[in-house]
């Protein structure tokens, strides 16, 4: 191991960005150059998207094929294609012995997670995703310390409410369609669930009952502008989450995202990008336990080590950013989740 750290050193770590419908690749670039590695392609079908990436980092040259990026010696390609595309790049990327970093949600179908797990097993290489509502979000990453050193008792149940601003003339088509974005509880719904099996630190959880809904959008058809869901862990612990596309305009960022992790000695509560009336600024932490209140302010604490523990895995083979067994079953309960909602309304149709 020491070997491989030393060799790490010695030569860069590389990658590529193809793929780029979602905004999503932007801090994935980003993580991944302050993490020291190298941008050396960029690709999209569309020209004027992969221009304006390299106009932004300054760095990575525009290639006209796909092809070009796979038959490279990068070690990695991120991407954030429209998602029911994430799978057949993904399998194509470890194909050609490269790992991949796909932007949330990874798959839209099980067939597609079949086909990944797959592909992992006959390469070795690894299948990454960004759940960027934890991993890039301090709050949350100082939680995680709090609840496994036991200041709240045992954790029994986590709360999540993930609104986001729609601002429909800025989403392309297929944001719209739910075949392509995979419907609301596999889409922003899957950060919920990652956030589960992390906290509760268990394999394994059951989709108890969902529910979605197109409540104001009638010209969207089938898409939805809410989702809600409850599971329960194979260790015991329940989550209630629920997720939409209701930011209000006054609100001065794009959503009031909050987790509250509950304990049978207290409870911490994150509101991860604002708070509502007194901050824009994101990262606050709530603690609460049987001898005192805590508020703590942790923006510019503790950093983002995710895509430096990713590079690192790539590298020597480890584990520590995410386990490829959680990274998938995120992904299959979050499709679990959407295939078994109950539809509070046809598409459309007020209540």
């Amino acid at each position: 191991m020491a070997a491989a750290a030393a060799e790490r050193e010695r030569v860069p770590f590389t990658f590529s960005a193809a793929g780029l419908d979602h905004p999503h690749i932007h801090s994935m670039v980003q993580g991944l150059l302050d993490a020291g590695a190298q941008l050396m392609h960029i690709y999209d079908e569309n020209p004027d998207q992969a221009n304006a990436l390299r106009a932004k980092f300054q760095t990575g040259q525009v290639v006209q094929e796909l092809s070009a990026i796979l038959h490279s010696e990068v070690d990695l390609v991120a991407t954030s294609i429209v998602p029911s595309k994430r799978g057949a790049l993904g399998v194509q990327v470890l194909e050609h012995d490269k790992h991949f970093l796909s932007a949330k949600a990874p798959f839209t179908t099980m067939a597609q997670l079949h086909a990944a797990e797959d592909a992992v097993r006959r390469s070795g290489k690894k299948w990454a995703v960004f759940y960027s509502e934890r991993l890039a979000v301090e709050a949350a990453l100082l939680a995680d310390g709090i609840v496994q050193e036991g200041l709240i008792g045992e954790l029994f149940q986590l709360t999540g409410s993930g609104p986001h601003r729609l601002q429909a003339e800025t989403r392309p088509a297929w944001f719209f369609d739910p075949g392509k974005n995979g419907g609301i509880l596999c889409d922003i719904g899957s950060h919920q669930i990652e956030q589960l099996l992390h906290y509760a630190r268990c394999k394994d959880a059951k989709v108890l009952h969902s529910k979605v809904a197109n409540y104001a959008h009638p010209q969207y058809g089938d898409w939805q502008d809410f989702g809600d869901a409850t599971l329960v862990t194979d260790t015991g612990v329940s989550q209630y989450f629920r997720v939409d596309w209701f930011t209000p305009e006054g609100l001065r960022v794009w959503g009031d995202g909050r987790t509250v992790l509950h304990g049978t000695n207290g409870f911490v509560e994150l509101r991860k990008y604002t708070d509502v009336a007194r901050s824009a600024v994101g990262d606050h932490l709530y603690v609460v336990t049987d001898e005192e209140e805590i508020y703590f302010p942790a923006k510019g604490k503790v950093g983002i080590p995710y895509f430096r523990q990713l590079i690192d895995d790539c590298v020597l083979g480890t584990e520590t950013a995410m386990s490829q067994e959680h990274t998938f079953r995120a992904a299959a309960l979050a499709i679990q989740a959407q295939e078994q909602a109950i539809s509070l309304t046809k598409a459309g149709e007020r209540r």
